[in-house]
């Protein structure tokens, strides 16, 4: 079982930042990250993340598995099933909650959680890995951007009621150490029967180009498969435009 040394600070550009310069300088796995607010909080590819202070959870966690660079979406898959633990946990019916490919958690088809990796590889093996989480448990998005309102929830505005902040931490803390002390065995049938992408129809962005198609599976490695008019497409990493949560 991973063992844990939680840092907490009030206010940080990013908990991803602090964790990589920690990994960077020796730090042990298990070492955590927590902070109430970001200035300049990210999710994938970049892009900004809102995070207002004592609303959520901003969470950069160290890890040092043995596994491939091909299985690192492994920790992806860990991270986004733990959340799903927390909000089942919560009393959130199972029903209303499930994932969307890659790194998205999904309450009442909008986005409670993402996740987000960062490694650092040599040759085919992790040196570490920085597991990031952003779960909006409290989140009120009264002064967020339009398109993020528009695509965020929080378990609080989807259950009409105020959640504790410091037990929804200790719930994810507990669950990322049930799910990582599975490895090496394979998250991905468990990532799979909860993902809301697979058999629907999608427009992805790849690069410069679009993919459109059904959604088929998801490879051990974490690559999804998409059945195009032009034939199967493999899709390691892309951007999902469109989905169908409810048909």
């Amino acid at each position: 079982m991973i063992h844990y040394d939680v840092r907490r600070f009030t206010s940080v550009p990013s908990t991803m930042d602090i964790c990589r310069q920690l990994a960077e300088q020796g730090a042990p796995e298990g070492v955590v990250v927590v902070a109430d607010a970001q200035t300049a909080g990210r999710g994938r590819a970049g892009r900004a993340w809102y995070s207002p202070p004592g609303q959520a959870i901003y969470l950069s966690l160290l890890l040092r598995p043995s596994l491939t660079a091909r299985r690192l979406s492994w920790l992806t898959m860990i991270g986004a099933l733990a959340v799903l633990d927390v909000l089942d946990a919560l009393g959130v019916p199972s029903s209303r909650a499930g994932l969307k490919w890659a790194n998205d958690v999904l309450l009442d088809g909008k986005k409670v959680a993402g996740i987000l990796v960062e490694a650092a590889l040599t040759a085919d093996r992790l040196d570490y890995a920085v597991l990031g989480i952003g779960f909006n448990v409290n989140t009120d998005f009264g002064d967020a951007p339009e398109a993020v309102r528009a695509q965020a929830t929080s378990v609080r505005q989807a259950m009409a009621r105020t959640m504790d902040l410091s037990n929804a931490l200790d719930l994810l803390l507990a669950a990322l150490a049930e799910r990582y002390a599975q490895l090496p065995a394979s998250p991905l049938p468990a990532y799979v029967a909860r993902l809301e992408t697979l058999g629907r129809p999608v427009r992805l962005r790849v690069g410069d180009e679009e993919v459109v198609g059904v959604a088929e599976r998801v490879e051990e490695d974490g690559t999804l498969v998409v059945n195009t008019p032009f034939g199967l497409r493999h899709v390691a990493f892309g951007d999902l435009l469109d989905r169908c949560v409810h048909s």
